[in-house]
């Protein structure tokens, strides 16, 4: 309704909203969840949060292609792969508040979803950026970079899981968090923005900056910093976040959708394949859980927000989809 008029300034607060977004779902990511547990076979292993999310993502994609071969054969897009990718995200956005509003992130339950969904949230983040890469200059050493953030995730994860070892540096980070020194929110912050710097510096979108940077977070702080995420999460979600989400709404192009008859018929078609994409792989949920919790679990991977924004307005930019379908 033009009641808000976008500046660089809302845009900049969007953007570092969402990425603040990210690190705080980084930073809730239990690692201890993502390896098999001492003494487990190798027959349960597989029922694990990563071999399952992994299998989840393998089935979406599948799903997903065929979804969008068949919208190709429509003449409603092009490159299908990229449209396939595109129809596999999960947005943590909605996924992390959702679980923390239900006291779910903690459990074994809300461990498996938040695993799930970052996985897919990643992955087809990097083969989105390889995707489009290719499409726009083909196959060039660029290509190259896009591990490199990931490398250095490995080694600066091995360096902070020592640092959090060490009592003397968790007594001075205490003795330094209270008051006006906030060591652990301002270290936070500083964390948060040289990783995204170091993900915008090297092609890479700085979703899996921030999520990386709050990862880090979480080895370097361990269980010792539950009130510092009260600030954290009081900062987030009390101004930067709802920011982002504001923003959304505001970009929202209703005009280019009212106006195609083809793309209001194509609402209720993209609707159907986007949960039917992630309702179906997320059937292997029952492995581990009953059958309510794994309906739920498939409805919220099939949240999209945040991701599937960006993907789709660079789709839009090299001519995939048009403007009525983004």
């Amino acid at each position: 309704f033009n009641l808000v008029e976008p500046s660089t300034t809302l845009t900049f607060l969007a953007e570092f909203g969402f990425a603040f977004l990210m690190f705080l779902s980084g930073l809730e990511v239990d690692f201890n969840l993502l390896l098999p547990a001492s003494g487990q076979s190798r027959k349960e292993a597989w029922k694990g949060p990563m071999p399952q999310a992994l299998l989840m993502l393998v089935g979406t994609i599948g799903l997903a292609l065929g979804a969008a071969l068949l919208l190709e054969r429509l003449d409603i897009v092009e490159s299908p792969m990229l449209v396939a990718l595109i129809l596999s995200t999960t947005s943590l956005g909605v996924v992390v508040p959702v679980l923390k509003e239900r006291g779910l992130l903690g459990s074994r339950y809300g461990q498996f979803m938040l695993v799930a969904s970052s996985i897919a949230d990643f992955v087809t983040l990097i083969l989105l950026t390889i995707a489009i890469a290719v499409r726009r200059s083909g196959l060039t050493l660029d290509l190259l970079l896009i591990p490199v953030l990931l490398i250095a995730f490995g080694l600066f994860a091995r360096w902070a899981q020592r640092l959090g070892s060490i009592p003397i540096l968790q007594n001075i980070l205490d003795e330094l968090s209270s008051a006006t020194s906030q060591i652990r929110v301002r270290g936070a912050f500083a964390l948060m923005v040289a990783w995204v710097v170091a993900a915008e510096a090297l092609g890479v979108e700085l979703v899996l900056g921030a999520f990386l940077a709050g990862a880090l977070a979480g080895l370097v702080a361990g269980s010792h910093d539950s009130a510092a995420r009260e600030k954290l999460d009081a900062i987030g979600y009390g101004f930067f976040i709802p920011i982002f989400f504001i923003m959304v709404g505001v970009e929202f192009n209703l005009n280019a959708l009212v106006e195609s008859p083809q793309a209001l018929l194509l609402v209720p078609l993209l609707v159907a394949i986007a949960y039917l994409v992630k309702i179906i792989p997320g059937l292997l949920l029952r492995l581990n859980f009953p059958w309510r919790e794994t309906l739920a679990g498939g409805l919220l991977n099939s949240s999209r927000l945040s991701l599937i924004i960006a993907a789709s307005s660079i789709a839009l930019s090299i001519g995939v989809i048009t403007e009525a379908v983004n």
